[in-house]
């Protein structure tokens, strides 16, 4: 059995043993009160003595047929100790119910008069029916009643004289064949039922799961391109009217400044252009990772060379760090990742100088990109790689919340790793972590 098929039978009996114990436990009050009939019944024609030693069990049995459904109302197990634990109980306790029942069959029958035994044998027909309804998923439970009850009953009466018995006798044997056939039918229906309706629940609860999911997607699309929108619309802008103030700037030091800013401007929009087709091309599948031996220090010195241009009109100074190792990673990935890291110190740090360095970390190696700035504020820090999520310091400063959540998805194509390292205490320390080239 398979482990999902193993769930399943787990969840059917368990279903099953509940509805079983809430009908004993319903049961359990009216064998209380034919108990108590019976015991008058016998009480004058029989020693009491006698009675009791049947009585005194059977009462006993009772409680107990009550007490465990109660304790299984009361504790609430779930279908696995269902299964392991209370199942077996509960059938142990009905094969004492169908002894002690068998066994009054010896004790009290003799004393009965004809009318009395007859009286005596509905009780033992409803007894059986009533363990039919309680047990019917252990067929093994009933056959067993069956037999016991039924057999003695009948045994009883083949040797007993009386103008009825064999009649009575074989009329139970038939009965006992009879329950026995609806307790197959009643378990065959009662599992059908109930596998059915898990069944239902559970594809009621997989389509409100998927309902879920494209009402996210289809969340998380329109956030994008609102996102999109709204911050490729301040850059553009913002180089507008620095083209503006460069046309009409009456002195060269004001054009020289318009067209650093109109720099700045367009730097950031081609940033944002490449987060936005990262994140599109990683949504399509379209990102394939090939990754080659490349030297640390040509990641290091390219991705320095992009930035040192709009670092240098922000008043920024971009350090380096030697490395001579090599890591396994496709080239271009790994650079957008870094520039991504410096573009985010660029927007958000407030900081002087940006360092990119590389330290190693067991067989693997982390890129580092450490700045100077003011930090990320520790409630933001678990948020940093989700989409569309922004920090206190970047709210209102521009981007998307994408770029870190791509470097993120992008790392993992070449089996690596973009994070935080939040032990850097003077501002923000993200790296990039790759496999070393061997």
């Amino acid at each position: 059995m398979t482990t999902i098929e193993q769930d399943d039978f787990t969840k059917v009996r368990g279903a099953e043993s509940r509805l079983e114990f809430l009908a004993a436990g319903s049961f359990t009050i009216l064998l209380l009160g034919t108990l108590a009939f019976v015991h008058t019944l016998f009480e004058p024609i029989m020693p009491s003595s006698r009675l009791w030693s049947w009585t005194g069990p059977m009462a006993a049995v009772i409680v107990i047929m009550a007490v465990v459904p109660g304790l299984v109302l009361y504790l609430k197990p779930n279908d696995d100790q269902i299964v392991r634990i209370w199942s077996p109980v509960g059938k142990i306790v009905a094969v004492l119910y169908d002894t002690a029942i068998a066994a009054s069959v010896w004790i009290l029958l003799p004393f009965a008069s004809e009318h009395l035994r007859l009286v005596m044998v509905i009780f033992y027909a409803a007894a059986v029916a009533g363990q039919v309804i309680a047990t019917a998923e252990s067929l093994y439970t009933v056959a067993y009643g069956v037999i016991a009850i039924f057999g003695s009953t009948s045994a009883f009466f083949f040797i007993a004289p009386g103008p009825y018995s064999t009649p009575i006798a074989l009329f139970l044997l038939a009965y006992g064949a009879m329950m026995m056939g609806l307790a197959v039918a009643l378990k065959q229906a009662m599992r059908s039922a109930i596998r059915a309706r898990i069944q239902a629940e559970t594809a009621s609860s997989d389509l409100a799961a998927a309902l879920d999911k494209v009402t996210l997607a289809q969340t998380a699309k329109n956030r994008f391109i609102a996102a999109a929108t709204h911050d490729l619309r301040q850059p553009l802008q913002a180089a507008a009217l620095f083209f503006d103030q460069s046309v009409k700037g009456r002195d060269a030091e004001a054009r020289l400044q318009a067209f650093d800013g109109a720099r700045m401007a367009f730097g950031e929009t081609n940033a944002l252009l490449d987060q936005i087709l990262d994140h599109l091309r990683l949504d399509a599948g379209g990102v394939e990772a090939r990754c080659t031996a490349e030297p640390v220090e040509r990641l290091v010195s390219r991705v320095a060379a992009e930035v040192a241009p709009i670092a240098a009109v922000q008043g920024v100074a971009i350090r380096t760090v030697a490395s001579s190792a090599e890591v396994a990673a496709d080239i271009n990935l790994s650079i957008r990742i870094l520039r991504n890291f410096v573009q985010n110190a660029l927007r958000h740090a407030r900081c002087e100088t940006i360092l990119i360095g590389a330290r190693r970390h067991g067989a693997r190696l982390r890129i580092y990109v450490l700045d100077d700035g003011a930090g990320v504020a520790g409630d933001d820090i678990p948020l940093l790689f989700e989409e569309y999520a922004q920090g206190a310091e970047s709210r209102g400063k521009g981007g998307m919340g994408l770029g870190l959540a791509s470097s993120r998805r992008l790392a993992a194509l070449m089996d690596g790793r973009a994070d935080y390292d939040a032990r850097w205490q003077h501002g923000a320390a993200f790296f990039l972590e790759l496999p070393i080239a061997r």
